[in-house]
């Protein structure tokens, strides 16, 4: 997986399966877990830190 399509997961809800994708990905550099998200109640937001130093936001 590229950079640019690991960005293009920013500001979406996500399943388990495409979460544990991007956690192993070489070009992740640390997962965050934020908890509830605020626009989404059911699904916990995540910050995916990459190794250019850009942040995805996604909701599982």
């Amino acid at each position: 997986m590229t950079l640019e399509e690991l960005m293009e997961f920013n500001a979406k809800p996500i399943t388990e399966e495409q979460l544990e994708e991007l956690k192993n990905c070489d070009l992740v550099d640390n997962v965050q877990d934020n908890g509830n998200a605020p626009m989404y109640p059911n699904l916990n937001w995540f910050v995916i830190t990459l190794i250019n130093g850009k942040e995805v936001n996604v909701f599982v």
